[in-house]
């Protein structure tokens, strides 16, 4: 399928998109009928809670959710005894998904489809068009640091950094771009808009374009002895930053309080 000029996976809804996203473990024995059940509910009830709570915002339920996962209640409610848990899920499942795309796309580095644009162009693009929502939900609820939301957040950094080296290495972007720099684009291009997915994309999209021009000029003269040291990109927050950026979001607090 085409989706405003570029070639994407169909998909015929968002639940199908995310558990795409989410493959079974390949080396993992296959499950019994009731545990791949049990995970395939798992995934519909997050994906359905991503959906409700993006139109409904903190005022949704647990019923809301359920209903959209063409579930009972019960279960949402025996896997998640609370909102707050649910909520809490739906955000490592966040961080997971774009660790998956990162990596995939600094796997195939050497496939003409990202050769021909670079990882982290590719990288941005398939999380506006892919991705089953914005990496901020409007939940009503700031999920605090778990070992969980710590595990999730190290292995995304991990791909981040991954996903850079290929960039750098072939010249495509400024060296001072951070993993973090990445996460605080991603807030950036893809709030939540209250469009259809195709027009909110297309805007998307349009403002992912400027940005990649910007970085294109930023590394192609970065080994320029013209270039002045106020016109090069300045080192980017550290990945510290950006957790310490993101902590304080959820505690409701802002940079310089």
């Amino acid at each position: 399928m085409e989706r405003n000029g570029i070639s994407v996976p169909f998909q015929s809804s968002i639940h199908d998109g995310y558990r795409e996203g989410m493959p079974p473990d390949p080396t993992s024995p296959p499950l019994a009928g009731r545990k791949r059940e049990a995970l395939a509910n798992d995934r519909n009830v997050l994906v359905a809670a991503r959906e409700v709570f993006s139109l409904h915002g903190p005022e949704a339920t647990i019923a809301q959710v359920a209903e959209r996962a063409g579930v009972g209640v019960g279960t949402v409610y025996r896997r998640y005894s609370t909102k707050n848990a649910l909520v809490r899920a739906l955000h490592v499942a966040a961080i997971d998904e774009l660790a998956q795309i990162a990596r995939e796309c600094a796997q195939e580095s050497g496939t003409a489809e990202v050769a021909a644009t670079g990882a982290v162009e590719t990288f941005l693009r398939r999380h506006i068009l892919e991705s089953f929502g914005p990496l901020i939900i409007s939940s009503g609820e700031h999920p605090p640091a778990t070992p969980e939301v710590d595990t999730a957040s190290a292995a995304l950094h991990g791909a981040l950094e991954e996903l850079l080296a290929v960039d750098r290495e072939a010249g495509l972007v400024p060296a001072t771009l951070t993993p973090a720099d990445l996460m605080l684009l991603i807030t950036h291009l893809r709030p939540p808009l209250p469009l259809p997915r195709e027009q909110a994309d297309a805007l998307h999209l349009r403002y992912l374009g400027v940005t990649l021009a910007g970085l294109a000029q930023a590394a192609a003269s970065a080994g320029s002895p013209a270039t002045a040291a106020s016109e090069a990109l300045p080192p980017g927050p550290s990945w510290e930053d950006w957790l310490a950026m993101w902590s304080a979001r959820d505690t409701g607090t802002t940079a310089g309080d």
